[in-house]
């Protein structure tokens, strides 16, 4: 992780409820300060082994000194973005990160080409192959 981002960044860490344990200790690892975390709520009941889950998060956390674009002080944590395939991220979330966020901006695993969004994900397997 810390080849992919700037000194001063943002970092948008999705994360299901059962990672949550997990993903903290793993933001703080790449050198992120956990700030908040943002909930999409899902209107169709998802999996889960306790509960069933309605919710996904993304934990927003910062590298270095650097607050939100000014958005960000009029943003909610709460999100009813519409759901779409499999693991897919909703649009709006996009929005977000634009709004509230500095360009440059990254994703790992992308499964959409955003010309605003750099693809950081390299297909080591497809790399192996040729």
């Amino acid at each position: 992780m810390a080849e992919w981002a700037d000194e001063r960044c943002h970092l948008y860490l999705w994360v299901t409820n059962n990672a949550l344990a997990v993903a903290l200790p793993l933001l703080a690892q790449w050198g992120f300060a956990y700030k908040a975390v943002h909930t999409w709520t899902k209107p169709e009941l998802g999996r889960g082994k306790y509960f069933r889950n309605t919710t996904e998060h993304v934990l927003f956390g910062v590298r270095g000194t650097v607050g939100t674009r000014s958005a960000g002080m009029a943003t909610p944590t709460h999100h009813a973005w519409p759901v779409g395939e499999h693991s897919e991220k909703p649009e709006g979330f996009y929005d977000l990160v634009r709004r509230c966020s500095y360009p440059p901006f990254g994703e790992a695993f992308q499964r959409q080409a955003r010309p605003d969004f750099v693809n950081l994900f390299r297909d080591v397997s497809r790399e192996a192959a040729e």
